[in-house]
């Protein structure tokens, strides 16, 4: 007897339903995500026609009827991720200042000696007039700011003066000359106690001249300077004293102190934090034979240069001597240049010893960038020449510039000491960083 044939059993119709709907989801899924269009959906149901003809095909007419729904999945578009930012790198902080620019004139020793004194005092009308003495120079001395120091005391109780003593007429030479600005913190500013102080910064001051280096009528032991829209700053110290200004300064240390380092650095920071953009230091140190620099004048300046100086002008040595251009970090931490003239020697004296008659004035032309620091623009100077003949049976002395013509009525020989003055001062400075103004 021939055997019954049998149909596919319910599992395996299930499990070809499953099937077809897994593969007819994954067609419909593949055209949305290639953007299926209506051509690729017709596709999709054609496929599942297919899968249920074949079903029933295999099934016959036992085989239960299997609805297939279709499932339209609906994708979010792709974003891209988004990128991850660049770390920001916050500007370096910068302290920017206003364009800054002046220009400087500095003169070593200005003495009004007793021999000097004699030679412009009127008997008849009792005074003193120093003008002629220094007018040939004026129309070298026209800076921004103008600078000199004064190794004498002023005299204002009576005429008397000497070679320490300058009567109260030397503020008038001082401000005719083009000066305006006096260094006081040398050996001799207290040999007339601290009174003599006193009276001197009174005189210079009522001149308009400002004070650096004593505490006293008002001045303060550092002078602010407006300039330009611009603060400089004067410093001024000395490492000696004579006996007599030591007992004084025993006595009353309120109106000056001797230079110390820690003194220096606190005067320097409180010059920075009251505006100034330049700071000048004058400096009365060494011996006033000296040769030469000595080794520790270099250690001052370079400690000096370090706690932010930027001029430093020597003074004492009779002398003029080598100058130079130092590069160091400051208190800010910031590269700067400083520049130093260890002895502007002197500018005028009654002494005829071959390098005191040959001084010189030096000119200064800085500029300050936007961070504050300093730059030399020009670094120049004007030798000078100490001149002295007797004119009818009067001793007269003249300052003049050693590089000039000679002025008319000057002898043949004194012509020939004038030559050898320039002489001294451009060998003293030939290996300097500063240029003979012409």
């Amino acid at each position: 007897m021939r055997k019954k044939r049998r149909g596919l059993s319910w599992g395996s119709i299930l499990t070809i339903c499953l099937t077809a709907a897994v593969v007819a989801g994954c067609g419909v899924f593949y055209t949305r995500i290639h953007g299926g269009s209506a051509g690729a959906s017709m596709d999709a149901e054609r496929m599942i026609g297919a899968v249920h003809s074949f079903m029933q095909s295999a099934g016959g007419d036992t085989q239960p009827q299997v609805t297939v729904r279709t499932v339209t999945v609906t994708l979010a578009p792709l974003t891209p991720a988004p990128a991850t930012p660049a770390p920001v790198t916050a500007a370096p902080a910068r302290n920017l200042y206003q364009p800054f620019s002046f220009t400087l004139t500095a003169g070593g020793l200005l003495s009004f000696q007793s021999e000097i004194s004699d030679s412009v005092y009127n008997k008849t009308e009792k005074t003193l007039n120093y003008e002629p003495v220094v007018q040939p120079i004026r129309s070298r001395i026209t800076s921004d700011v103008n600078l000199v120091t004064l190794p004498q005391t002023i005299n204002t109780v009576d005429r008397k003066y000497s070679d320490t003593l300058a009567p109260a007429e030397a503020s008038v030479a001082i401000q005719a000359m083009g000066f305006d600005q006096v260094a006081l913190a040398t050996e001799h500013i207290l040999d007339q106690d601290w009174k003599g102080a006193q009276d001197t910064v009174s005189v210079l001051r009522s001149r308009q001249l400002g004070c650096a280096g004593v505490n006293a009528s008002g001045a303060s032991r550092m002078q602010l300077v407006q300039v330009n829209g611009g603060t400089v700053a004067i410093l001024s110290y000395t490492d000696v004293l004579t006996s007599k200004g030591k007992n004084a300064l025993a006595k009353q240390n309120s109106v000056f102190a001797l230079y110390d380092e820690d003194m220096a650095r606190a005067d320097i920071q409180s010059a920075r934090n009251q505006g100034a953009r330049c700071v000048i230091v004058c400096m009365y140190w060494g011996k006033a034979d000296a040769a030469s620099v000595t080794n520790a004048q270099k250690s001052t300046a370079q400690a000096l240069a370090e706690m932010g100086a930027d001029i430093i002008l020597g003074t004492r040595p009779n002398r003029v001597l080598p100058m130079e251009l130092l590069y160091t970090t400051g208190p800010d931490g910031k590269n700067h240049a400083a520049f130093v003239a260890y002895s502007l020697g002197t500018l005028l004296t009654e002494s005829r010893e071959g390098f005191s008659i040959s001084g010189m004035l030096l000119h200064l032309s800085l500029r300050s960038d936007e961070e504050g620091m300093m730059h030399f623009e020009s670094i120049e100077y004007t030798p000078t020449y100490i001149w002295r003949q007797s004119v009818g049976g009067q001793m007269q002395f003249r300052l003049v510039c050693s590089s000039e013509p000679p002025p008319e009525g000057m002898s043949d020989q004194q012509k020939e000491v004038m030559q050898r003055s320039l002489g001294r001062v451009q060998t003293a400075l030939k290996d300097s960083p500063v240029m003979e103004r012409k």
